[in-house]
């Protein structure tokens, strides 16, 4: 079963509530304060900045590294090869395909990192380039915690994020550590930015 948390809307608390962030969040990553033109402005309070388990990486190549194994496997039992290959190496090329996946996933798992400000949740992601998304606080309409089986055995879990705007989905944060003080973090982060505003 996937557990949820879902709230209407988020109550106004007082400002102090954000005092009460994380005492273990992350270190704020030199990264943020080079990128050309800048990702956090002058005003903005970094809260926030993790990067989601490196068991994302595993858990994104599982199929094809599962694929990989019974392929090989099958093609060394039924003494199969490509041509020009013994069996062996046959079982060797495709058992590094599995790999070059896994890899990947890492590479790509590298420069990722979730931040959250005193105004905006911000995805950050790119092997070449860096792709920066953001959205303020007060356009989100709603904050959801999940989990799917793999994540629970992990103790992870995946933040989903209901944005006002109908025109664009959902985001998430998957698989990040200490889902629900994360999670927690956020919406005090929500709250006492509708404060702020007098919402």
């Amino acid at each position: 079963m996937i557990a949820t948390t879902q709230p209407k809307r988020m109550s106004v608390h007082s400002a102090a509530a954000m005092s009460e962030a994380p005492s273990r969040s992350s270190a704020v990553p030199t990264v943020w304060t080079h990128l050309p033109g800048g990702v956090v402005d002058g005003g903005e309070i970094v809260l926030l900045a993790i990067r989601p388990s490196m068991w994302r990486s595993l858990f994104d190549s599982a199929p094809w590294l599962v694929t990989m194994v019974l392929l090989a496997g099958t093609l060394t039992v039924l003494n199969t090869q490509i041509p020009g290959l013994s069996p062996i190496m046959t079982a060797q090329v495709i058992l590094f395909v599995g790999v070059a996946r896994l890899l990947l996933a890492i590479l790509r798992w590298v420069p990722t990192w979730y931040v959250l400000t005193n105004r905006r949740i911000i995805d950050m992601h790119g092997v070449r380039e860096p792709r920066i998304w953001s959205c303020p606080l007060l356009n989100v309409r709603n904050t959801y915690l999940q989990a799917t089986a793999a994540e629970r055995m992990a103790k992870l879990g995946t933040l989903t994020f209901v944005l006002d705007n109908p025109g664009e989905g959902p985001r998430h944060w998957q698989s990040v550590g200490r889902p629900e003080e994360i999670h927690a973090a956020i919406r005090r982060a929500i709250e006492n930015a509708i404060d702020q505003q007098g919402m």
